[in-house]
């Protein structure tokens, strides 16, 4: 064998190696990863987690109210969401196995749509307290220190915040069923400041999320004449269709990795679970119930203390 080829030999066992061993590296996003949503009839909904294949379905709230919007804080520990088991939409939190149910919010008026700090050492929500129109506020982990951090004139909603903290986007406008108001997605410097409007569309665009590595957002849109789910960059450019389908396609949600996106879908005509890579192929089910499964909110790495970077 000559020279050059017992180089080539070697560069390939040399890529191989260092292939398998980035590959061993990678976690198994099924074994370390879980789901939480929704799920139940119409009129409520309780709390389930699951692998992201659908399977090991364990139930975490069990009364009869909408129990919904479930966000996983970043550590894995906790999931706060929103329940009108009281009367009014408020904020609640949880231990990640459902156990030790409290209240964070305590208003005569809507609180929803709880997402987390990158470091777990906030909530934000969206709230009518002392508003005309809902806006975006933060609060601690136990429900105090609560501070409103903006002032529209059209009501803000679904909030998710940028992987380093910096930034946070929301819808602004159209919160209600079936509201003409266009809504827009915009997002803010994590003070309150820098106003941007990103979708720059002339029809509904709702519900963004953040990809954890903190390149794209994905986002529901209904400039085709359907709700169906996008993605941009994080500057609102390269806006791209992921789903086509005559049904609706709503709430997406990343993998930790950035590798995969679980969405709700409303093609069996009822909402169910849907996973698809971040270019919008290899579209899976991964629930089959005959009532709703929907709002998801995948979790991070479960069980895995993230390690400091060394200056």
């Amino acid at each position: 064998m000559g020279t050059d080829k017992k180089y080539l030999v070697v560069l390939f066992f040399v890529f191989f190696l260092a292939a398998s061993a980035q590959a061993k590296s990678l976690p198994d996003i099924n074994a370390t990863t879980r789901i939480v949503y929704a799920h139940g009839p119409k009129q409520y909904t309780n709390l389930y987690t699951m692998k992201p294949d659908g399977s090991d379905q364990r139930q975490l709230t069990d009364i009869k109210a909408k129990n919904w919007e479930p966000a996983w804080s970043p550590d894995g520990t906790s999931i706060t969401f929103t329940s009108n088991r009281d009367g009014e939409y408020e904020i609640f939190i949880m231990n990640a196995d459902g156990s030790d149910q409290r209240q964070l919010t305590h208003n005569t008026t809507m609180d929803r749509h709880s997402t987390w700090a990158p470091d777990s050492s906030k909530i934000y929500f969206i709230s009518t307290q002392g508003t005309a129109k809902a806006q975006l506020f933060s609060m601690l982990p136990d429900g105090t220190q609560r501070t409103q951090l903006t002032n529209q004139k059209l009501h803000v909603s679904h909030p998710s915040c940028s992987p380093d903290g910096k930034k946070i986007v929301f819808q602004l406008g159209g919160i209600a069923k079936g509201s003409k108001i266009q809504s827009e997605i915009y997002s803010i410097n994590i003070d309150g400041t820098g106003l941007t409007n990103l979708s720059n569309n002339p029809v509904h665009d709702k519900v963004a999320v953040f990809s954890p590595d903190g390149k794209y957002i994905t986002f529901q849109s209904y400039r085709d004449g359907n709700f169906e789910l996008y993605r941009m960059r994080a500057d609102g450019s390269e806006q791209t269709r992921l789903t086509s389908n005559p049904a609706k396609d709503k709430r997406s949600t990343w993998a930790p990795d950035s590798s995969l996106i679980c969405f709700q879908d409303y093609r069996k005509g009822h909402w169910e679970l849907f996973t698809m890579k971040p270019d919008g192929s290899d579209i899976r089910q991964i629930t089959k119930s005959e009532t709703d499964s929907k709002h998801p909110h995948w979790s991070g790495f479960l069980g895995q203390k993230k390690t400091q970077k060394k200056k």
